[in-house]
């Protein structure tokens, strides 16, 4: 007696291996660079060693998250971080930084305005003026020291 295998598994066994091929991997902010990102606001937030915890719950407030949260994905404890653990620390350290450079930007701002006009020019020249005289002495202890 001669079997014939019904279309719908001699299809499966046709396309055996090749759905997998046909997977698309897509390289988009995951788990491991939540918790490098986690680490680094951890470490910029943090003031001293003695300072982790309280850094750990600042970090956490930003990502919207609580200490808990934080402290249990940076160990490991969470196998399967969902979405919204791992998009609130891309979007806490997106703040912490956008908040870290408008601070530096306000500083250059004050030191060019404070040293903006005669003040910084004179101070300049001021300097100008003495490497010449650090230079003319220089000259004059070379010649010194040839006699």
């Amino acid at each position: 007696m001669n079997r014939e295998i019904s279309d719908r598994i001699l299809s499966t066994i046709n396309h055996q291996g090749k759905s997998k091929a046909m997977l698309v991997s897509v390289d988009a902010f995951g788990p491991k660079e939540a918790d490098h990102f986690a680490r680094k606001m951890i470490e910029a937030e943090s003031r001293g060693s003695g300072d982790q915890m309280n850094a750990m719950e600042r970090v956490a407030s930003r990502c919207g998250l609580t200490a808990r949260q934080l402290r249990r994905f940076l160990q490991g404890e969470i196998k399967s971080p969902g979405w919204g653990l791992v998009n609130g620390i891309l979007a806490g350290w997106i703040s912490l930084w956008d908040e870290k450079i408008r601070v530096m930007q306000a500083e250059v701002k004050d030191v060019r305005a404070r040293c903006k006009g005669d003040s910084c020019e004179d101070l300049m020249a001021e300097v100008a003026a003495l490497e010449t005289d650090i230079e003319a002495l220089a000259t004059r202890v070379r010649q010194a020291k040839g006699r």
